[in-house]
């Protein structure tokens, strides 16, 4: 609803059409999007899901085009605000529920080209913008 109000209020209606859907299981063809963007989305799920997730999206993807994934990062050295982090996420789930994530290299795993990867910090923890392309045939 917060979604569907701020789409109005900003005149996209006509433009926009949102739907819900299985991030493991998308329901669209192959080939269907020109890019996919994801923000502080994947690290949501299990760590044996975010392969699934981005076998999904690299499935979607039209050939060569691009995914962006902006997420908490575990690849930088964790300094105390990533532990207690971590610990809050493993105490309080349902309150805490992002964690840190390999996200280059969940990506290349996933056989996209890594393009460009910046680092941030946001409130002291590191933040990975990585975007890639999808190379060739997805491998099933």
């Amino acid at each position: 609803k917060i979604t569907a109000s701020r789409i109005e209020k900003a005149g996209l209606s006509e433009k926009v059409d949102l739907q819900c859907g299985d991030a493991l299981n998308l329901p669209y063809p192959e080939f269907y999007f020109d890019a996919v963007f994801m923000s502080f989305t994947l690290e949501l799920f299990d760590t044996p899901e975010i392969p699934i997730v981005l076998e999904q999206c690299n499935r979607v993807l039209k050939k060569g085009r691009r995914i962006c994934v902006v997420a908490m990062s575990k690849e930088e050295k964790q300094g105390p605000m990533v532990k207690l982090y971590e610990w809050l996420h493993e105490k309080l789930p349902n309150y805490i529920d992002c964690r840190p994530i390999f996200v280059r290299q969940s990506l290349e795993s996933a056989h996209f080209k890594i393009v460009n990867t910046t680092m941030m910090s946001f409130f002291g923890l590191d933040v990975e913008i990585v975007l890639a392309n999808k190379t060739g045939e997805q491998r099933r």
